[in-house]
This record gives C-alpha cells, structure tokens and sequence, in this order.
C-alpha cells in the first residue's frame, strides 16, 4: 500500500471500519473506562486533600502521612493502566486494519504485554530525559553568548556582590526572582527549540514500537525498538505527511488541551469567573474529559486504523500476515 497516496489510505481505513461495527464498540468501551479511570483519580484525590486538610495536630500525623501516601501513588497507578488500554486499544485497529475479528476484550491485551511495555516506557522515556538535559545545556549555553543574556546580568551581578552570599546564602526577593525568571525566557525558548529539533527524529524512529510489542509477543523492548528504527529507516517523511493529513483529529486534541487549561487562560485574556480557583479547576478539567471521549470515541478509530495500515506497509513482508493478537479469549 502507497501510504504516499492519502486519499487511498483515507478510503482503505474507512472500508476497514464500516466492515466492523465492533470497532464502535470497542472505542465507546476505551474512551469510557479511561475518562472513567482520570475522573475517578481526581474525585479520589479530591476527598483526600479534604481529609489531609481536616486532619491536623498531631495525633491524626499518622492518618495524615497515609492519605497523602496515597495522594503521591495515585499520578503514578493512572499512567500504567492507561498504557495498557492504550496499547489494547491499539490491538484492536490493528485488527480491524487486517479485517480480524475484535471484541471489547482485545482491550485486555496491553495488560498481557505489561511489563514489556513498562521496560519499552523506561527506556524510552529515559532517552529522551538525556536528550532534553543535553538540550537545555546547549540551549542555555548559546543563551550566555548572545546578547539576550545581558539583561540576566544585569541582575546577577549586583546579587553576587552582596556580601550576604559570604554570611549565609544569596537571599532574593519575590520582585527580583521574577525579574529573573523573565530574564532566563529566551533560554527556556532557545532550549525547547532545540529539544523539539532533536527529539523529533527520535520519536519517529520509535513509533511502531508497540505495534512491535502487539505483533510479536517474544520480542523484547530493545528488540521492539530495533524493528521500529529498521521500519521507519526512509520512511519518517512519508509517516509525517500522513500526520499532517490527520490534522483534523490533532486539533481536536489540542483544543481539549486548551479547554483543559481554560482556568489558566482566561485570567490572562482578562475574563473573570464568578467562582473560586478550585472550582475553575475541576469544571475546565472535567470538560476536558468530557471533550476527550468525544474524540476517543468519535475520531480516534479513523486515525488509529491508519497508523495500523501503515504499520502492515512498513512491516517486512516475510512475516506473513501478521500474528494473531492474543488468543480467543482476548479477541
């Protein structure tokens, strides 16, 4: 299959879709339980900052250091059920993409790959923590040599020669730490530029890796991002045209990111809500999710499937039809 040719992958993937009327299913069941998963957390995050506020002195210190145990535990559970879904539900559009059957339960098959999948998450994340740290350094390094660290300083001169740094430590006011969070803009600008010129090659490079992981159960996470490079070697052009086609399903995501952070933005823009900050919180956050099974349940499949079909394109041809994801009872 051309993948070159956008508007035959575009009939290919909504052909797949309408001959599985599962896939709604499967979506609606996925964009439900994980909008379900992130709503419950924050409910139960919520009842916990009550009870850690309403537990003070120091015979509920105990009660107190456990709730917020479970406070801190809670951003880390969320992350690795979500993976799991999401490569379920990436199993099942593969499926859909070869024409197999698939059920609800296909969305259980992230959970059967879990800890390759964490191992595939540490490495690569770790990849990119490194890269980012050698960005920042070249970014704020070309910063210091510019003149646009002149107004930094300006301001770090007069502080450095403040004989409080021999008696105790450099003290800084709330106005002048400001000053300098101003001052060091261009450097965080410069430095995420240059993180997002180097990560991007490195992204593409790793993205069938969980195709990899659904397609070949055997295979390890080093393996599966070995097979990944080897497919997108020449390939990332095209991939990325394809990304720009899907436009459409991006600016969905990007306006529900904004809508998430609407209680940030509109102060901003000078518009005033009628309510305290916490509850601008939870009601721009909650329509986040609301806006986002929409779009996981309405939008998603059509995307998902196409990145499946390409996958199928750049997946070596003496591999046959590809694996049967799971067994009967995961399908």
């Amino acid at each position: 299959m051309d993948i070159r040719n956008i508007r035959h992958m575009s009939a290919v993937t909504g052909q797949r879709l309408e001959n599985a009327p599962q896939a709604g299913q499967v979506a609606l069941l996925y964009a439900g339980v994980t909008m379900g998963l992130h709503a419950l957390v924050t409910a139960i995050d919520w009842v916990l900052s009550q009870q850690v506020n309403a537990s003070g002195g120091l015979s509920n210190l105990g009660t107190r250091s456990v709730f917020q145990a479970i406070q801190t535990m809670l951003p880390l559970v969320l992350p690795l059920i979500t993976m799991c879904l999401d490569v379920g539900y990436l199993a099942a559009m593969l499926r859909v993409a070869r024409r197999q059957f698939v059920s609800p339960q296909t969305l259980r098959l992230g959970f059967d790959r879990f800890w390759v999948l964490l191992r595939l998450t540490v490495i690569r994340g770790a990849i990119f923590t490194a890269i980012g740290f050698g960005c920042m350094y070249i970014g704020i390094s070309i910063y210091l040599m510019t003149p646009l660290a002149q107004p930094l300083k300006e301001l770090m001169i007069p502080l450095l020669q403040d004989q409080s740094l021999l008696s105790g430590g450099l003290a800084i006011d709330e106005a002048t730490y400001n000053q300098l969070v101003s001052a060091m803009t261009p450097a965080l600008l410069i430095s995420g530029g240059i993180f997002l010129v180097g990560t991007a090659p490195v992204l593409f490079q790793y993205r069938m890796a969980e195709y990899v992981v659904v397609d070949k159960p055997g295979q390890g996470a080093l393996a599966a991002m070995r097979e990944s490079r080897r497919m997108l070697k020449g390939n990332w052009r095209s991939l990325l045209r394809l990304d720009v086609s899907l436009w459409w399903y991006y600016a969905a995501l990007v306006a529900a990111n904004v809508v998430c952070y609407g209680d940030r933005i509109l102060p901003l823009l000078g518009v005033n809500l009628p309510w305290s900050e916490e509850v601008s919180y939870y009601v721009f956050y909650f329509a986040y999710l609301v806006m986002l099974f929409s779009i996981y349940w309405r939008l998603r499949n059509r995307a998902e499937v196409t990145y499946a079909l390409v996958y199928d394109t750049f997946r070596p041809q003496e591999q046959g039809g590809g694996a049967v994801l799971g067994n009967i009872f995961q399908m």
